[in-house]
């Protein structure tokens, strides 16, 4: 039988790092995106929050695509970046098992390695760099398909450590959702050491605890928040539940117990500090309570508290209401870490407190135009909320004046 030519045969150079072994070599535009795919990340609504994942990237951005193949055809355009890859799984995220058709590095006769793709089947998924390959579907001056492109490849790498290169990658851009890499990162959190969980870690595992269990406040109204970047800022339709993103509840989470969490993950993860216990003492007010992995009571205290929210101010709102919107619950947030801090709210009495502390925000309408779904906006609920829970004596005047005008209309 002889020998059919490959699709593409590449010089490569190995790199071997802690993660496993991969390939670097160059691949042309056009070539890569036939053999190469990116699912957008996304999730199916009906199956709620932390249902199938159907891909690790982005939501394709189409004008930024033509503007990136603007550049393209640019005289001077580069891409010394890598694209990663991850080679031997279909678009299904079937592992493919035909061994004509996976891609592999062998040693040549000269003792250089060369990785051989042997067709143009769809089967290596984009791990990071998909804007920058879809740039080249807009990109029309001629040649410009033939580029060049530096590509780190993995072979046989598992979808789930797929999905943690890219939020290593990631977590800290802004342009990336922070909710898509804190569910992706939550891939290990069944098989971890609880006492070893960073702060990060720690909140998405509440957010699935909160989101799922019958008691919480939270269930059903936890969300990945993939599909549309404003949809926080439009009413809730009427019927439907309202939804908050795993990264609202990390974030708010991750304030009560670090100062530091990013400082926290890098000595957890370093073995710098073996457990949480050795971390060290900062000024979150339930920091201790972290330290000494007192997660039930950790878990208990919000949960009590956004129970009594619940009851005092989400049951009474209308449907544009922010306070049970990102920016809202992010307030709210805000209110009960200083609450703890002024010693307002007491974490083992939570529900008693809570409902003594949160009694003047009781009945106000949190849909009036003083708010509004943004970075301001959450700023504003927070400093209405602190006056109305008595944690701010001299506010603003437009705060005070919000403030007058929401009580008056509350009576």
């Amino acid at each position: 039988m002889p020998d059919v030519k490959p699709f593409l045969s590449l010089p490569a150079v190995v790199v071997r790092q802690p993660v496993g072994e991969f390939y670097l070599c160059s691949i042309p535009a056009g070539a890569l995106r036939e053999i190469s795919y990116s699912i957008p990340a996304s999730m199916r609504r009906e199956q709620g929050m932390f249902s199938k994942m159907l891909g690790n990237q982005r939501v394709r951005s189409i004008p930024r695509a033509k503007q990136i193949g603007a550049y393209i055809d640019e005289e001077g355009s580069t891409f010394p970046n890598t694209i990663i890859l991850s080679a031997n799984f279909d678009e299904d995220g079937n592992y493919v098992e035909d061994p004509l058709a996976r891609w592999h590095a062998t040693s040549a006769k000269d003792g250089c390695l060369r990785l051989t793709i042997p067709t143009s089947r769809r089967l290596a998924s984009i791990i990071d760099g998909q804007h920058r390959l879809e740039g080249f579907g807009f990109a029309t001056k001629d040649g410009r398909q033939e580029m060049d492109l530096p590509c780190a490849v993995f072979v046989n790498l598992p979808r789930p450590y797929q999905a943690r290169i890219f939020a290593t990658i990631n977590i800290n851009q802004k342009k990336v959702d922070k909710s898509l890499a804190y569910e992706l990162f939550g891939y290990d959190l069944n098989e971890s050491d609880a006492n070893k969980w960073p702060p990060d870690m720690l909140g998405v595992y509440f957010a699935r605890v909160l989101e799922g269990r019958p008691d919480s406040p939270f269930q059903g109204h936890i969300k990945l928040a993939l599909l549309d970047e404003d949809e926080d800022a439009a009413p809730v339709p009427e019927g439907h539940p309202w939804s908050v993103s795993v990264a609202c509840i990390v974030e708010g989470v991750t304030k009560l117990i670090s100062e530091r969490p990013i400082a926290d993950r890098s000595a957890l993860a370093s073995g710098k500090a073996k457990t949480r216990r050795e971390l060290l003492a900062d000024r979150a007010p339930l920091r201790e309570l972290y330290r000494k992995q007192q997660d039930k009571r950790l878990l208990s205290a919000i949960s009590e508290y956004f129970a009594v929210v619940d009851d005092l101010i989400w049951a009474k709102q209308p449907s544009a209401s922010f306070a049970w919107r990102t920016v809202g619950v992010l307030a709210l947030f805000d209110v009960l870490r200083e609450g703890l801090i002024e010693g307002r709210l007491n974490p083992s009495d939570m529900e008693a407190s809570a409902r003594l502390f949160l009694q003047g925000a009781a009945k106000i309408n949190f849909a009036d135009d003083f708010f509004h779904a943004s970075g301001a906006g959450r700023v504003r609920i927070r400093k209405v909320l602190r006056v109305l829970v008595g944690l701010e004596q001299t506010p603003d005047e437009d705060v005070k004046d919000a403030v007058r005008r929401l009580k008056a209309r509350a009576r």
